[in-house]
């Protein structure tokens, strides 16, 4: 009799094995095959965590698309040989504006997808899914080389009130109007105040080269994937997994083995401790019990865990509210944007705090 395999944290697991490099692959084919899936489910949140044409890659390197529903198959087969092309045609945006900032001197690389794209790491071009191209560049020379960019064609993104009046990680975005995505010329690579957990200039300074197009020294990529994940996009704040960051650790862990070791920086043990609940690989010595089971039952209620969030969420408005304050009262300008932009402001407000 199958198994019944519909819970979330089911769903999880099952994606997790399908990415892993290291579990058997027969005992995945048994679980396919031999339990009760919600592939409904797992397309859910395989889709909220942007991994889906991974899942498929992955299912293809290991053979066993043919055991998946084949109506499922042949959705994940489009979507990722659509993923192939726009990433085909990133790549050749990547060597454009590589072409035009060598020819400039400007002290560039480039970072996260981007990166691991230009590295060949996937086995499979359309596995992996990009947004922005993320580029670190000197601070001397990010004037220059966003000008150069606005020359070429690329047009200004405005990022709304906070890139006018408040310090950001990166400029505002360009993009072409016939452009895949935007392109983002990032000043560092951490938002502050913990910006100097990985220092712009030392990224810089140990930089390799793919074709002479600039990326990150192995270690560097691997730990602003990791970084990035856990302080810019809050993993470590909400306690919250990242399946695609996750992958990306593993991706660079299956080329690289040495970089699989202890580290002492807590939003990293944090980062490796819950996603040791999904992938054996990142279980370590700094191995946090009492915060991975603190995560388990959070797993087993979506309610509870909805509610944290919501809780975390408003504090962290709570929290920014002395700054915006203090710049609303004595900024005539800033004032006068909050209001021309106060329509933006209360929909995503609504967004994040009354969803659902």
């Amino acid at each position: 009799m199958a198994k019944n395999l519909n819970t979330y944290k089911d769903s999880l697991h099952l994606i997790a094995d399908i990415l892993s490099f290291d579990y058997p692959t027969e005992t995945l084919k048994h679980q396919i095959v031999s339990e009760d899936i919600d592939w409904d489910a797992l397309v859910v949140i395989a889709s909220d965590h942007l991994i889906l044409t991974t899942v498929f890659a992955r299912l293809q390197q290991k053979n066993l698309l043919e055991y998946i529903p084949k109506e499922l198959e042949n959705y994940l087969e489009q979507l990722t040989a659509i993923n192939t092309n726009r990433n085909q045609d990133l790549l050749i945006d990547i060597q454009t504006i590589s072409d035009i900032f060598n020819k400039e001197h400007i002290d560039y690389t480039f970072l996260k997808g981007a990166a691991m794209l230009v590295s060949g790491y996937y086995e499979h071009l359309g596995e992996r899914m990009l947004g922005d191209i993320d580029i670190l560049v000197k601070h001397d020379h990010i004037q220059s080389a966003y000008q150069l960019l606005k020359d070429h064609g690329y047009i200004e993104k405005r990022s709304g009130l906070k890139s006018g009046f408040f310090e950001h990680k990166h400029l505002d975005r360009l993009a072409k109007e016939d452009g895949l995505c935007a392109i983002e010329l990032h000043k560092y690579v951490l938002n502050k105040p913990v910006s100097d957990y990985l220092l712009s200039p030392s990224i810089l300074k140990n930089k390799q080269f793919k074709e002479r197009i600039p990326i990150p020294s192995n270690k560097d990529l691997f730990l602003h994937n990791i970084l990035n994940f856990q302080i810019n996009d809050e993993g470590h704040y909400y306690s919250k997994l990242g399946m695609r960051s996750a992958y990306d650790s593993i991706v660079l862990i299956h080329h690289h083995p040495e970089l699989n070791q202890n580290y002492n920086e807590k939003v990293i043990t944090s980062y490796m401790t819950l996603h040791s609940l999904l992938f054996d690989i990142f279980k370590t010595a700094n191995f946090n019990l009492k915060k991975l089971k603190r995560f388990q039952s959070r797993l087993h209620s979506k309610s509870r865990n909805n509610v944290r969030k919501t809780l975390l969420s408003w504090n962290a408005y709570m929290r920014l509210i002395p700054s915006r304050l203090s710049t609303f009262l004595s900024n005539k300008n800033y004032r006068f944007a909050v209001y021309e932009d106060r329509r933006r402001i209360f929909k995503e407000l609504k967004a994040k705090f009354l969803k659902g």
